[in-house]
């Protein structure tokens, strides 16, 4: 789960992530069924924060194995790792 906003999210996320701030309020419907399934919720890079949202939804969601990516967009990008982008109207 991304949680750096919608516009950065249509800019690049990283491959199969899934928009949170546009995406809370249905977000169980679009995580896995699997509560043991790998949860990764990443957002700016190192100093950002705004992953905690996201992870601790997911916990009270019940999901058992969520993670934090600390490198963040900033870092994957910097690794060149794949990218993915969505159009204005993806959500």
């Amino acid at each position: 789960m991304v949680v750096n906003g919608t516009d950065s999210f249509r800019d690049g996320h990283i491959p199969g992530a899934i928009d949170f701030e546009a995406n809370e309020a249905k977000i169980e419907k679009l995580l896995p069924k699997d509560k043991d399934a790998l949860v990764v919720a990443y957002c700016g890079g190192p100093q950002c924060t705004a992953y905690q949202a996201a992870a601790k939804k997911a916990v009270a969601l019940g999901y058992s194995n969520v993670k934090h990516l600390p490198a963040g967009i900033s870092g994957w990008k910097a690794a060149g790792e794949k990218l993915e982008k969505a159009d204005a109207k993806a959500s």
